[in-house]
């Protein structure tokens, strides 16, 4: 047997005779949509957790009810490899190329438009660094407004949102340009957010199930 579950468009209860458990489709005839049944099911399925017990690295800051904020450090092992990288790749490919230029007071424009992608890419490199040494990952929701920031202490991405417009909180696949897959949480609302891919499983379950339980306690 299975159970009414909640359209993730409109938010219009599905009734059973719309379900078809066999092929897992599930039609909104409120708005036209079809869905997983399992991943409603998912979606709408209760959550219980031990808001005292954070992992390590994960905190939880409640001033009330509609005003929280849930957090957690994406610093990971890879830093003890991904900082030596960093500086001995940057060191040789941009020492190489603006370095000598700096040395002997000389500028050379095809040397420093060649080392263009080497500059953009010990940017991009060194953003990742310093996100796995003291990065963060935060939700912080004030009433209706609600923003995700991520980087480094008040430096970094913000994504604002409205909470009260939030339709659906899941947990999705994220797959990078080398193809590899990675768990991301999603919310979505008036815009899509993905973001918290970078951090550990049990972080992100953390996050994903305050948010979860936040959302249903506000009455989504």
């Amino acid at each position: 047997m299975g159970s009414n579950v909640i359209c993730t468009s409109c938010r219009s209860e599905i009734p059973l005779p719309d379900v078809n458990v066999s092929t897992d489709v599930a039609l909104c005839r409120r708005c036209g949509k079809t869905w997983s049944y399992a991943d409603l099911l998912a979606e709408n399925a209760p959550v219980s957790i031990n808001l005292q017990t954070p992992p390590k690295g994960v905190w939880l800051e409640e001033t009330s009810p509609q005003i929280f904020a849930v957090g957690t450090s994406t610093r990971s092992a890879v830093a003890f490899f991904l900082v030596p990288f960093m500086c001995v790749w940057s060191g040789f490919s941009l020492g190489g190329i603006y370095g000598t230029q700096i040395a002997n007071l000389k500028f050379n424009l095809i040397q420093s438009l060649f080392g263009i992608p080497f500059l953009i890419g010990t940017v991009v490199l060194g953003s990742v660094a310093l996100m796995s040494v003291c990065g963060k990952v935060e939700v912080r929701v004030d009433g209706e407004s609600g923003v995700v920031f991520t980087g480094v202490g008040p430096i970094g991405w913000r994504r604002r949102f409205n909470w009260r417009k939030v339709t659906a909180i899941r947990v999705t696949d994220c797959r990078n340009r080398r193809g590899y897959t990675s768990r991301q949480i999603t919310l979505d609302g008036e815009t899509k957010i993905n973001f918290a891919s970078s951090i550990k499983e049990e972080r992100l379950d953390f996050l994903f199930a305050v948010l979860r339980k936040k959302w249903h306690e506000s009455g989504h």
